[in-house]
């Protein structure tokens, strides 16, 4: 992979971007596409590319005589909670187990403090 791609892919990750990495299998090239501008890519790989997005899952494609391998890298989904109270706690740590990301709203320090609600 491109060191500039992997710089652009771990930046639209950090940012909770949905994105498409597109892979040309023949020549190894690479390139990122993020969602808001999977409309711009025209033709079988842009329809492509927006079907990676809403499957969620890779997939590969072939356009005249060139195979694409569709790499897609959605966010995962944020809960947020309000308030730090006793099923909070536990469904925090529940929800990150399960591999959501978990916000907790909750301006009483008392209650939303490291000690009750586990970190990441």
């Amino acid at each position: 992979m491109d060191p500039s791609t992997l710089k652009k892919l771990n930046a639209a990750r950090r940012a909770r971007e949905a994105c498409v990495l597109v892979t040309e299998l023949k020549q190894g090239r690479d390139r990122l596409v993020l969602a808001k501008d999977a409309d711009l890519v025209q033709g079988t790989l842009g329809e492509g590319i927006s079907a990676a997005l809403r499957a969620a899952k890779p997939t590969s494609i072939e356009i005249g005589g060139n195979a694409f391998f569709l790499n897609p890298f959605i966010p995962s989904i944020r809960i947020v909670v309000i308030g730090a109270v006793h099923i909070s706690q536990a469904l925090v740590t529940i929800a990150k187990t399960a591999g959501y990301h978990v916000e907790i709203i909750d301006p009483r320090t008392a209650f939303a403090s490291p000690k009750t609600v586990p970190r990441r």
